[in-house]
């Protein structure tokens, strides 16, 4: 699985996991600035970004087990870990069977499930869509939902719309039906792992309303809602982002 890695010895490892319709670049900004401080890791999923030409996984267990076998791979035994949209998931599946390998976790833009009402447009018409449109044509389409004000902020959508480039169609097809099987409603309450949930106020994919009831759902979490900004919080909040992110890795990193 490619993968990008910077501030390697400098501290703490931090995977940087994206969703839907992106890659490892969406991270590029901000994981050079907590490089400074961290060992940050930015792995492109099977089928998507540089590893386009990989065999797309199957389910979020896959994802978990991807994840873990690239650390690994890079002989590090604990780590923090950020998941974005679908790779919140990713971090609850993580949270339930391997909670001994994470410092903490950060879940972006995320649910215990995707909420067919809460979501900008339902799975099945994801998947609808998946079957007439280009990858890239899909990807234009879904991240034009991610900015809290797209027609402001066209430079922050063009840095999304290069990140989403290499997804292909099997990629984003079985990414899709591994995400609307999953559902971590009233499996968390046992997990002791520090969390931070983190979002934008314009949230469209898992709003506000997703992120309290996985608040409630995880007992030692912190919750952080950026105001002028959606899906793409870090981009469109970038200082809030980092402050919100820092303080959590800071207090991880002080216990035992």
């Amino acid at each position: 699985m490619h993968h990008r890695r910077i501030g390697a010895g400098r501290g703490p490892a931090l995977f940087l996991l994206h969703g839907f319709a992106s890659s490892g670049a969406f991270f590029a900004d901000m994981a050079g600035r907590l490089s400074h401080h961290y060992d940050v890791i930015m792995p492109d999923w099977p089928g998507f970004g540089a590893s386009s030409i990989q065999a797309p996984l199957a389910s979020i267990g896959d994802f978990a087990k991807a994840a873990l076998c690239l650390a690994d791979q890079l002989q590090i035994q604990r780590f923090f870990v950020l998941g974005h949209s679908m790779s919140g998931f990713v971090v609850q599946q993580l949270l339930l069977e391997h909670a001994d390998r994470l410092h903490g976790a950060i879940l972006y833009g995320a649910g215990l499930k995707v909420h067919a009402a809460r979501r900008f447009e339902s799975l099945e018409e994801t998947l609808r869509r998946l079957e007439s449109l280009a990858p890239a044509e899909l990807a234009r389409d879904t991240i034009r939902h991610w900015l809290a004000q797209p027609e402001a902020n066209t430079d922050l959508f063009d840095a999304c719309l290069r990140a989403a480039q290499g997804m292909t169609r099997q990629a984003a097809v079985h990414a899709v039906r591994a995400f609307a099987q999953a559902d971590y409603t009233g499996c968390l309450d046992q997990v002791e792992t520090p969390a931070l949930i983190i979002l934008g106020e314009a949230e469209r994919s898992h709003p506000p309303s997703s992120a309290l009831e996985l608040q409630r759902a995880l007992p030692h979490s912190h919750l952080a809602i950026l105001p002028f900004s959606g899906h793409a919080a870090h981009l469109e909040q970038p200082v809030l982002f980092e402050r919100a992110l820092l303080a959590f890795l800071q207090a991880g990193q002080s216990l035992p």
